[in-house]
């Protein structure tokens, strides 16, 4: 079995302490691969050799950000390359095999869910709920 304590404990080694307990708490598990590339945003893409891991979960990006991962922060290219859609990574493609945008791309966004400039509706409906108005009297 790929998640065993075995493989644990010997990413654990390869890693060392602090990465791991970064790889933890970012998505639950301990993964140690080779270096594959890095993007324009700073975060590291990696892929595991080992045979021994779970299919399919060979390939991990560490965000820049460690409270903040955000998967908006990967570039497209480096996005399809995570998803198995090529088995070429975006830095080693060559300069004709790289797609061009019909526009060009303008400083990114981040998201901004959970934050005080997240997007919030305007709402004309009327609430079903009224607020309690507690009114103070003295007693008898």
């Amino acid at each position: 079995m790929s998640s065993s304590i075995q493989r644990t404990l010997r990413n654990l080694w390869k890693n060392g302490f602090k990465k791991s307990f970064k790889q933890l708490q970012g998505y639950n598990d301990i993964k140690s691969g080779r270096l594959v590339g890095t993007d324009s945003f700073g975060n590291k893409f990696y892929e595991v050799d080992d045979p021994v891991e779970i299919h399919m979960r060979t390939r991990f990006v560490e965000y820049t950000g460690f409270w903040r991962q955000d998967m908006s922060e990967v570039e497209p290219g480096w996005h399809y390359w995570l998803a198995y859609g090529t088995d070429v990574p975006p830095n080693q493609l060559k300069p004709e095999e790289k797609s061009v945008r019909a526009y060009p791309v303008k400083k990114h966004v981040p998201n901004l869910t959970y934050t005080d400039g997240a997007y919030v509706p305007y709402n004309t409906a009327r609430p079903k709920c009224a607020t309690w108005d507690p009114k103070v009297t003295e007693r008898p």
